[in-house]
């Protein structure tokens, strides 16, 4: 089923066991696939979007227990939403695509590159290490969650809470609320999230990045959590591999320097 609004296409295609939620952001040339991180969904991609649909056909998934996509209770391992993607690429006949990944959509992104290389013609991975953190991180999670006052009473309360966190997080956690006659709640389950977390710190990945073949961009946060020396680690075993670091930008490199992102995305992709 596809809804179109102004030049917008929302639709939802098979995953592995799920509906996935996807928005073709139009626009014309080679394709391009938005990944987002935790929490985040397809839209939040929006100021990334307005300058490359000038150049680049655009399309943005909610991967599953995200956005409008479907939220089984279990399922939720980097295997499985690696698949997702890939199935849904299939169907939608999106092969030799640029794949740009946030967090865990840039391992989403590097597993897609690896084991469905057919699919990614070029990988730029934002902020987000091979290196699995330490299971205890998840209490870490577990902890911010419930700190988040729910329900909203309303978005400008949201906004104050979130942009108190970080000055960029207003605008794109709104993007992850919905209202209901109580309040604003997330548009996702913590529990679900939690799980993700789970899944994705029980190991690391440095064997698969082995695997990329295709020409590769790593963008780090001058500010954020990623440390340099597991982003210089993944430089040397990526073949064809760039590193850029962005100052004065934590873990939303897109969001909190958007012109400085968009020079190092279009340097890249000028020299393929």
């Amino acid at each position: 089923m596809i809804f179109k609004v102004n030049d917008l296409k929302r639709g939802y295609i098979n995953g592995k066991d799920v509906r996935l939620a996807y928005i073709d952001f139009g626009g014309s040339g080679e394709n391009v696939i938005l990944l987002h991180g935790l929490m985040s969904r397809a839209s939040t991609w929006y100021e990334t979007v307005l300058w490359m649909k000038g150049s680049y056909h655009v399309i943005g998934f909610d991967q599953r227990g995200h956005g409008r996509s479907e939220k089984p209770n279990d399922n939720y391992s980097r295997d499985v939403m690696i698949e997702d993607i890939a199935i849904a690429m299939n169907e939608l006949g999106i092969y030799n695509s640029i794949a740009i990944g946030h967090s865990m959509g840039g391992s989403i992104a590097w597993g897609l590159a690896a084991l469905h290389p057919h699919l990614v013609k070029a990988l730029i991975i934002e902020d987000k290490s091979a290196q699995s953190p330490p299971m205890e991180a998840v209490e870490d999670w577990k902890k911010f969650f419930e700190s988040w006052p729910i329900p909203f009473s309303c978005l400008k309360e949201a906004r104050q809470f979130f942009g108190g966190l970080h000055p960029t997080y207003a605008d794109h956690f709104i993007e992850l609320l919905e209202e209901n006659e109580l309040g604003y709640y997330p548009i996702f389950s913590f529990e679900h999230l939690l799980k993700i977390l789970s899944f994705s710190f029980e190991n690391s990945r440095w064997d698969e990045l082995e695997q990329i073949k295709c020409p590769t961009l790593i963008i780090k946060g001058g500010d954020s959590g990623f440390q340099r020396e597991h982003a210089e680690k993944m430089l040397k075993i990526v073949k064809n591999c760039q590193l850029i670091e962005i100052p004065n930008a934590g873990h939303v490199v897109h969001d909190d320097q958007p012109e400085l992102f968009r020079n190092a995305v279009e340097n890249f992709l000028s020299a393929l």
